[in-house]
């Protein structure tokens, strides 16, 4: 059986168990209104206010019911992830009225919202003395897509992430019926759980800021940072087309940007722009709508890509299976983009390929990333390449292996990594292998992100991510006080020895070098307090294997010929990022390849 690793949040301590409800208490007081029935009588209407603790906080749910049936649900107030959290409330609201029960099941890919929202649907309907255990206990209700899939189309997507929406825009932009499914409940992969940071060289920023920078540059940052494994000609490809794809966000997805860059490790300069929301699912719900508006592409969930089926060589369709009812079907087409991610959430997987990535490493990418379209893509013929590298990223919760975005302090300047002793032992602005294996070497496999309050407020990432901030504060993986005993008391760190590496830092800033590691951003000291200690640990976030592809993002044969009809697009495409991907680099990666599959595909179709 295969074990797949799943990312856990927990807040207040209290954990969400995967297999019941999570009721949380603290109901606000119900209230009664009069109106009348459908016989003219007088009905006796109550409300009641339920809260839940999901992936990004606790949020408040008000249930109203009337003569003993639930009439409306409304979310109050949510900071859950846009298109994940929010669409599978919306999907369990409908299923709850409609059907009058509390036994559904989880949305897939938003497991937490999903239990989250029923257990505060339940303690409001407790308020009103419904007893929600008798709810829970009436005829299940389950999820009926009402999108007819049809028998054949012209390109199958396979996987709704960043990379699949590029490909599927751009085939039907080419004039092709498209389908575009997702096996998940909700959309976006990955890409929605992703900061979204985007290496552009020459965006609009540094030509305002005046800062230097070309294709040529992040091609080269990108195959040193891989160990020079990865294909130059790939990468060239993603370098070319990087600013091309980030106006394409802009122009045809409706991506709006903060006029701010970021350095990501191993990145020689500033080059990376960031959504206006930090998240990836600021594109991922855009570019949802932007399909949505698109008639000739059917966009389907809970549909599950088994098979890809040949005629003689090529690809000629796809069987597919409905993830709620069973049901299988195969739709014929003329060309497949896979788009369907890596395996990082595979622990068997990952061991067959690198057997130091075991169980004992979480994981922060979606619980959907399981290599299916490797899998299926080996059983069609395509050669898997560079399947043993997988990235650890450095700064994630040590407890969930969820990646800390209050950690990017570190990327803009303000914060030093030390370990337990005090010191620091990695340039903060390295690679992402280099830190995370030097955090592995550490006292406690830990490292620590300290920074001031002068650095919060700069970032405003603790504003951008309150939500985040005030779950890890209550667990104790970030501490704050006004002084380094403080923080350093409720962490476990030498005090005296990290004032020392602290006054040595503000020496290094002053002289405007770091003569130890070489520091390659710019130096901000860190003097007075507020101070804040971060704990973190590596969790793996990226398969840099897949199937190999060629620049035309055609599939290719172990004899390296393209297998005709096969494409394929982001983290399931192999050889780009050699042994190590750059930070951001992967937005680059999959809408610059995405649109590339799309668009031969559309070809191939023709």
């Amino acid at each position: 059986m295969e074990r797949f690793s799943r990312r856990q949040f927990i807040a207040g301590g209290a954990v969400a168990a995967l297999g019941g409800t999570l009721a949380l208490a603290g109901c606000a007081p119900s209230g009664t209104a009069g109106s009348k029935n459908a016989s003219g009588g007088d009905s006796a209407t109550s409300t009641a206010i339920g809260s839940g603790m999901g992936k990004h906080g606790e949020f408040n749910v008000e249930v109203s019911v009337t003569d003993g049936t639930i009439d409306r649900i409304t979310v109050l107030d949510s900071r859950e992830t846009p298109g994940m959290g929010d669409v599978a409330m919306q999907k369990l609201t409908k299923l709850i009225i409609d059907n009058q029960t509390l036994n559904v099941d989880a949305v897939s890919g938003a497991t937490l919202s999903s239990m989250a929202f029923t257990g505060a649907v339940a303690s409001a309907l407790d308020d009103l003395g419904q007893k929600s255990s008798e709810w829970q206990k009436r005829d299940k209700a389950e999820y009926a897509n009402e999108t007819t899939l049809p028998e054949s189309t012209d390109v199958v997507v396979i996987g709704a992430g960043g990379a699949g929406f590029a490909a599927a825009i751009s085939a039907a932009n080419a004039g092709k019926k498209v389908v575009l499914m997702e096996k998940m409940g909700v959309l976006g992969g990955d890409t929605a759980l992703s900061g979204g940071e985007m290496a552009v060289p020459g965006n609009w920023i540094q030509v305002k800021e005046g800062i230097v920078d070309s294709p040529e540059a992040l091609a080269k940052d990108m195959l040193e940072g891989g160990d020079n494994a990865g294909d130059p000609a790939l990468v060239q490809v993603i370098a070319d087309g990087a600013l091309e794809s980030s106006q394409w966000l802009t122009f045809e997805g409706g991506v709006s940007w903060k006029h701010d860059l970021m350095q990501f490790g191993g990145h020689n300069t500033k080059r990376s722009i960031i959504p206006i929301t930090h998240s990836g699912s600021e594109m991922t719900t855009k570019l949802t709508k932007r399909v949505n508006e698109i008639d000739d592409i059917t966009l389907v969930d809970c549909t599950r890509a088994v098979e890809l089926v040949k005629d003689g060589n090529a690809i000629s369709g796809v069987k597919v299976q409905n993830t709620v009812t069973g049901e299988e079907n195969t739709i014929a087409c003329k060309a497949v983009v896979m788009a369907s991610g890596g395996f990082g959430s595979n622990v068997d997987m990952r061991v067959k390929y690198n057997p130091a990535m075991d169980d004992k490493i979480l994981s922060t990418d979606s619980v959907g990333v399981t290599g299916d379209g490797i899998t299926m893509g080996e059983a069609a013929g395509a050669n898997l390449i560079d399947m043993e590298y997988i990235q650890t990223y450095p700064v994630c919760d040590p407890s969930t292996g969820a990646l800390l975005y209050v950690g990017d302090v570190r990327l803009e300047y303000q914060a030093i990594m030390v370990n337990k002793e005090g010191d620091r032992f990695v340039e903060e602005l390295d690679r992402r292998d280099v830190i995370s294996n030097a955090i592995t070497k550490q006292s406690d496999g830990k490292g620590y992100l300290l920074f001031n309050q002068k650095g919060a407020d700069e970032t405003g990432l603790l504003v951008t991510h309150a939500d985040e901030y005030e779950n890890i504060l209550a667990r104790n993986v970030i501490a704050k006080g006004d002084t380094l005993d403080d923080v350093c008391s409720q962490m476990g760190v030498d005090a005296a020895e990290l004032q020392k590496t602290i006054d040595t830092w503000n020496q290094y800033c002053k002289d405007g070098k770091d003569p130890e590691f070489n520091y390659r951003g710019k130096m901000n000291p860190i003097e007075e307090g507020p101070y804040y200690l971060m704990a973190c640990k590596p969790a793996v976030h990226y398969t840099m294997g897949g199937l190999h592809i060629n620049t035309d993002a055609q599939v290719l044969d172990q004899t390296g010929a393209p297998i005709p009809g096969f494409y394929a697009a982001g983290e399931v495409a192999g050889h780009k990022m050699g042994t190590n991907r750059l930070g951001s680099c992967s937005m680059t990666d999959i809408y610059t390849f995405g649109r590339i599959a799309g668009a031969n595909a559309a070809a191939h179709s023709a």
